[in-house]
């Protein structure tokens, strides 16, 4: 019997429900032939132990912990119709793989290691060009702090500390580095990440700052495991970043294992960091006759960062360690009442501020940081008008010590266009104009420069999509509930983030060129689009998902779900692309 054959409500016996399993799933793990081609062998085999106990059994691993997923479960108990598992796969699909993310490391060392399950996700943030990030003003402070290493001195516990302070100089809180205190028990896995975390305090600048947004971003939006954890890999910051691939016979093949330390390493001092916040926002008390260490009161210390299980890969000849690609990861108590809860407050983070430099850009990172901050704030309180001191985005850029005078003018007005010409901000200017006769004045900085009121205008697109999350009243999850491994069923226990509202076309560009944008429409709306009419092209010109989806521009993973009817909300944009190359293949 062929499987198109087997009908939707029929009661299926363990046997069937294997294929069923198999087959309704396998779209999502298309891009990953090694699992499907074990899978298929366990779906449509029967060992003599399965068929004396009708359950999975060791031997299958991952499959069998997906097939037990059904059994005990989603449907425990229960009699299950291949209805009833197309239905879970379309709904709890993402959930599913974030579970069996762990088990199929550990069936498929080799090949797991260098695949990031957040593939689709990466691809969303680079079709929206921003992130989502709290908008708290402790939060910012915290990821701030990560950026100052030099404000990190001894302290009487022995460890490096800094306090976190407001704009104000309020103390908010102190950090310390604890580089060595790993919450787990060592392997030789945590042996190589103990390294890493040699050069904590090095480690500590604008780019870690961007892997603190990244990891808190993909926490909000990603599913998780039973245990709270997301996987972080490595080639999720790399391609946020731009950073180019190795080359060979022309052809990109893989990240330097350099590029990817860089990351790695800066993950392991997020992980090194322990935050003590006071009781409350803030806390003042009589200072006098006080010990400096009494002034306010905290507290107790917890990690940022917890770190679960690390993926290292290994050379196929030797057995070393080639390095950490990998790694589970999930935020502590410390920053999750800003990412879920009463606190959390979203907006969104231009990209630019990943493609910035660290090393030489900095200025461009932190003032982006700050501008998305003051624009979800000023959209709230609808004053985007308001003006800013020179004086406090010289603050936020943090110059060196080394630009005074008319050098530093020249690097603040300079970073200002760079961010006006990448679309950061619409444009910027001083509000008075600059009054050339006091350059050069004594102390003109101080007196006369830095008391100037600067107007910045955000892009047009930051306002219309800060507007959509202030408004957006439904949460990123379906449910705040992780997922429970075999614990409950599956309509209680699955948690499932829906996707990020997406950028709308751009009204500029219908006014500047009225007929181009007219004719373009006429022609993409007379091409009929249907996930039948796609699939009938791509078997008609024999192409694959993948090749078809690289043409076209956009993610493998994103046809895929359009095909099998998985997208939950319509995305004009994809919608478009697709009627344009299906036009384009029509003419041929």
């Amino acid at each position: 019997m062929r499987y198109d054959d087997i009908d939707d409500q029929l009661i299926l016996n363990y046997a069937t429900l294997k294929i069923a399993i198999y087959e309704e799933i396998k779209f999502l793990y298309q891009d990953r032939p090694y699992i499907l081609g074990t899978w298929k062998n366990h779906a449509y085999h029967m060992t003599q132990k399965e068929i004396i106990l009708q359950k999975p059994v060791e031997e299958m691993r991952s499959f069998g912990v997906l097939v037990s997923l059904f059994t005990e479960a989603f449907f425990h108990k229960k009699l299950i119709t291949k209805q009833m598992v197309r239905e879970v796969i379309a709904s709890s699909g993402e959930a599913i793989k974030g579970n069996l993310t762990a088990h199929l490391y550990q069936e498929f060392p080799e090949y797991e290691v260098k695949y990031s399950v957040n593939e689709e996700k990466i691809e969303e943030v680079l079709e929206n060009d921003y992130i989502l990030s709290s908008t708290d003003m402790d939060f910012y402070l915290m990821r701030d702090m990560v950026t100052k290493k030099k404000e990190f001195k001894e302290g009487e516990t022995g460890f490096l500390a800094t306090e976190i302070i407001d704009n104000r100089g309020n103390v908010k809180g102190v950090a310390e580095l604890r580089p060595h205190e790993l919450q787990t028990t060592m392997t030789s896995e945590q042996d190589i990440w103990l390294e890493t975390l040699g050069e904590t305090l090095n480690s500590l600048d604008d780019l870690t700052a961007d892997l603190f947004d990244l990891i808190s971003y993909l926490w909000l939006t990603s599913p998780k495991s039973s245990d709270g954890y997301i996987e972080f890999h490595s080639d999720d910051a790399l391609r946020l970043r731009n950073i180019k691939k190795k080359t060979w016979a022309g052809k990109e093949v893989a990240y330097r294992e350099e590029d990817r330390f860089n990351i790695m390493r800066r993950v392991a001092a997020l992980s090194s960091i322990w935050v003590s916040l006071g009781d409350k926002t803030v806390k003042i008390v009589n200072t006098e006759g006080l010990e400096e260490n009494e002034l306010y009161e905290f507290k107790d210390f917890k990690r940022m960062f917890e770190i679960g299980e690390i993926r290292v890969a290994y050379d196929k000849r030797s057995g070393e360690a080639k390095g950490i690609y990998a790694v589970q990861v999930r935020p502590t108590s410390i920053l999750t009442p800003y990412l879920e809860g009463p606190r959390r407050t979203l907006g969104i983070l231009d990209l630019k501020v990943f493609h910035y430099s660290h090393a030489n850009q900095r200025a461009h990172k932190r003032l982006t940081r700050y501008l998305n901050l003051q624009w979800r704030i000023r959209t709230v309180k609808n004053n985007l008008q308001q003006p800013f001191k020179v004086s406090t985005l010289l603050k936020e850029m943090d110059f060196s010590n080394r630009y005074t005078g008319i050098a530093l003018r020249d690097k603040f007005e300079n970073t200002l266009d760079d961010l006006q010409a990448d679309g950061v901000i619409k444009k910027w200017q001083y509000i008075d104009g600059m009054d050339e006769k006091q350059v050069g004045k004594r102390n003109w900085i101080k007196n006369y420069w830095a008391k100037l009121n600067v107007y910045i205008a955000p892009a047009e697109h930051v306002i219309k999509e800060n507007k959509k999350f202030i408004s957006y009243s439904q949460p990123l999850h379906t449910s705040k509930r992780k997922m429970e491994f075999m614990e409950e069923p599956a309509k209680k226990m699955v948690s499932a983030p829906i996707d990020a509202p997406k950028k709308q076309v751009h009204e500029s560009v219908k006014e500047a060129h009225p007929a181009v944008f007219e004719q373009q429409s006429l022609e993409l709306n007379d091409i009929s689009l249907t996930p039948e009419i796609m699939k009938e092209a791509l078997e008609k010109l024999d192409m694959s998902i993948r090749q078809a989806a690289k043409e076209i521009g956009f993610a493998h993973t994103t046809l895929s779900r359009y095909i099998n009817g998985e997208n939950k909300r319509q995305n004009k944009r994809n919608d478009d692309k697709m009627k344009e190359w299906l036009q384009q293949k029509m003419q041929r």
